[in-house]
């Protein structure tokens, strides 16, 4: 993987966790620096996390599959960029979290992380291997953090503006790389 390539899958990955977090920040009144990173670091750590078990369950089940690893990747990355880029577009705007207690920053930080699971088994079935998927996994939880950081930082006005274009380009991103996966296996 390139490092552009990197660069991409982290920002697009990371899209989810920066609306929810600015959208979640409204629940929290006056931020402390404290509570940013904390809700940086619980975003970044889950986020990367799922993507090392994705991958890890998908170089399980790629070598059953090698034949159709990079068509099944690439679906997946469409999927769930078509989704992410669909529901950018849908009128009704984002729903409200709120990111008071532990366990609603965890089950909000897992709710936006799900699609780095499925990213990281489409990964595993495009065999990209441990140096370049440890290097993906730092810079996804270490952007991830950023973004979560800076959701939580600027709150709902910039989660209410600029919120929907985000997830539209991040889902195109991946749409992008779902592509570029493809055209690879012809």
């Amino acid at each position: 993987m390139s490092l552009l390539e990197i660069l991409l899958m982290a920002l697009s990955l990371s899209v989810d966790s920066l609306v929810v977090s600015m959208s979640g920040s409204v629940t929290l009144g006056k931020i402390k620096l404290s509570k940013v990173l904390y809700a940086a670091f619980v975003f970044g750590a889950v986020q990367a996390g799922l993507l090392f078990l994705g991958w890890l369950s998908g170089a399980s089940v790629a070598s059953l599959i090698h034949k159709v690893a990079h068509i099944a990747g690439f679906l997946i990355l469409l999927y769930i960029g078509v989704s992410m880029a669909w529901s950018g577009c849908r009128a009704g705007g984002e729903d409200k979290v709120d990111l008071n207690g532990l366990s609603r920053l965890f089950l909000a930080a897992a709710a936006t992380s799900i699609d780095a699971f499925a990213v990281g088994v489409s990964l595993a079935m495009s065999d990209v291997l441990w140096p370049d998927m440890a290097v993906l996994i730092i810079a996804v939880g270490a952007v991830t953090a950023v973004a979560a950081a800076a959701g939580v930082s600027c709150g709902s006005f910039a989660g209410r503006k600029f919120g929907r274009a985000a997830k539209v380009a991040g889902g195109l991103a991946l749409i992008a790389i779902a592509v570029k996966l493809l055209c690879g296996a012809l």
